[in-house]
């Protein structure tokens, strides 16, 4: 089902749940201001999303049990950029 909980923590999300777990499509808004919007699978990122961090970073791409894994492109808040395949959270395969 579709609802939204607040954590102990200050952090939200509102979204689609199952089993009592985040699942399915779902915006995350952590008490530190950054947030991910997108799929969720057994309470983790899980699919295509956006994290934008409250530093100004963005990451645009596939996660897979909560981290960027699969492709996506991390945009620095001063500009710098990198994309291409990604494995637990590090950048394995660089583009051109």
């Amino acid at each position: 089902g579709q609802g939204k909980n607040i954590y102990p923590n200050g952090d939200t999300y509102e979204g689609s749940f199952e089993n009592g777990k985040r699942s399915g499509y779902g915006k995350y808004i952590c008490a530190n201001g950054d947030v991910y919007e997108g799929e969720w699978k057994n309470g983790e990122k899980n699919g295509k999303g956006k994290y934008t961090g409250a530093n100004g970073d963005t990451y645009e791409g596939e996660f897979k049990n909560g981290n960027r894994n699969g492709y996506g492109k991390y945009k620095f808040a001063n500009g710098k950029v990198d994309s291409g395949i990604w494995q637990n959270g590090k950048l394995i395969q660089k583009d051109n």
